[in-house]
Formats: C-alpha cells, structure tokens, sequence
C-alpha cells in the first residue's frame, strides 16, 4: 500500500497535471508576497490581523482566493467597493509564471533552491522598488540561508559534500558582494554621490550565496541591461505625476534589476553564461 502511495505521487509529480498545481502554488506564495511587500515597510506583521480592506473589514477566505478572486471582483472590494491594486494580481501572476517556468528547467531539489531564491528577491524587489530600501531581513537573513541551503542540498546530492556546497556558497557571496561594493566605491569617487546602496551590495551577496559566482556576475551586468528595456519604463509610469519626475541624476531602485538577472540567469542563461566564464577562465589563466 506505501508503494502504491508513492508510485501515485511520483507518477503526478512526472505528469502535465502537476504544472498546474506549481501554477497554483506560485500564486499563493505570491499573494503573500503581496502582503510582505505592502506591510513590512510599516513594520506590521504578515501573519496577523488577517487580510482586511481598507474599510477595515476582514477578507472572507472564498473572497481571498489569488488571482481568482480580484478577476471575479474585477479589482473592487465587495464590502465596500473600494478598489484593489493591481499590484496584487501582478504579483501573484507574476510568482505563479515563475515557479512554472522554474520547474520546467530545474526540478527536485534544485526547484526548493531556485523558488526560495525566487521568493527572497521579488519580495525584496518590490520594497525597494516602493521605498529605496532593502531589509536586511532578506539580504544578511537570505544569505545566511542560502549558505546553509547549498550545503544541505549538496550533502543530500553528492554524498559527503556538506562543506564544498558551503565553500560554493561563501565563494559566490564574497566575490559577488566584492565586485558590486568596489563599482560603487568607483563611481562614487567619480560621481562625487552614492550611486550604488549598501542594500544592493548585501543583496547580490545573497544572490550569490544562493547561486554562486556566474549567476551573481550576471545579475550585476546582465541585470542592469536587461532592466533599462522592461523595468526602466515601468519605473517611468511609476513616478508620473510625482512631484520628482524621472530624469537625469534622479535614484533608481538598482534591487529589481539585480533580481531580473537573477531570474533570467536561473531560466534562460545559465548554461550559456557558465561556458562562456569557463571559457574566458581558460584564456586569461
């Protein structure tokens, strides 16, 4: 009887339906990706009080369902008509593509790795995006997990290797961290103002912890030119209408580009930016 239960799940786990249960769980960890990003910056908890509307009333469950409920209520509260970000379908849409995606090009246990990292990153992406500003709670915090999360993960994967998944780790956190702090030191001496915060510094470092080396040099170079087409122009709509329109010398939150290369490195890029460092290795060595 065990071995049927665990001939069904494996044989789910290997089927298209389970595309669509990913699917849904992406969009439930983005809606309370959601939360995260809306509540930490006030310093209220995730947990407690349950979501409310603005009017104050609490979000029934049957009303709280992602990315269903706001197309049923078509983004209005149904207490008191108030509307309802579409920030928050965009996340959850946004969470639930990911971990799609995730799975189709890295599955157990690589998947848990990619979709911790996945979920460190967008929350942190959307507070900075909305302050400027990154907690340490997913920089230092998510770094210290992603050490200890590759030296599990390789220890369970290539048998007494606890320590080489840690050395990957530490070596990826370091020499990322390294290179975005002294390009911020540079342009800062040039520039004569801050042009890169510690905050970025910390989170490439996390990135690399999670990622190694090649993923956290590609999210510092192929982040920035990546987000100049799809996220520079959301940040342009973004300030519209504020009283420091975009323009020349105005900060951008660098968090969102860091995080785009990240995600595109795990989904498009790896093998090719992992042959193309070995082979620039081999020549410079």
């Amino acid at each position: 009887m065990d071995y049927d239960w665990f001939q069904a799940i494996e044989l789910f786990i290997d089927s298209k339906l389970f595309y669509l249960f990913v699917f849904a769980f992406g969009a439930c960890v983005g809606s309370f990706a959601g939360v995260c990003i809306a509540r930490i910056p006030r310093g209220q908890s995730v947990i407690f009080p349950r979501s409310h509307c603005e009017c104050g009333k609490t979000i029934p469950l049957w009303l709280n369902v992602p990315i269903i409920s706001w197309l049923m209520l078509r983004g209005r509260a149904r207490c008191c008509g108030s509307r309802i970000g579409i920030s928050y379908l965009g996340i959850e849409v946004f969470m639930a593509v990911l971990f799609t995606m995730l799975w189709h090009v890295a599955q157990f246990p690589l998947f848990s790795l990619g979709a911790i990292l996945f979920v460190i990153l967008v929350i942190a992406s959307g507070i900075d995006f909305n302050t400027m500003m990154i907690p340490d709670l997913f920089t230092v915090g998510g770094a210290t997990v992603g050490v200890i999360a590759n030296g599990i993960f390789s220890h369970f994967m290539i048998q007494d290797s606890l320590f080489l998944g840690i050395g990957y780790s530490v070596k990826g956190l370091l020499l990322g961290s390294s290179i975005l702090l002294w390009m911020a030191v540079v342009s800062e001496i040039l520039l004569k103002k801050e042009t890169i915060g510690f905050g970025d510094v910390k989170l490439i470092g996390c990135i690399g912890a999670f990622s190694g080396t090649n993923c956290a040099i590609f999210s510092i170079f192929g982040g920035a030119l990546l987000g100049l087409f799809l996220i520079l122009p959301v940040w342009a709509v973004h300030c519209k209408g504020s009283k420091e329109p975009l323009g020349m010398g105005q900060p951008l939150p660098f968090g969102p580009f860091l995080t785009l290369g990240a995600i595109a490195y795990w989904l498009f890029f790896r093998d090719m930016v992992d042959d193309s460092l070995a082979k620039m290795s081999v020549l410079l060595s």
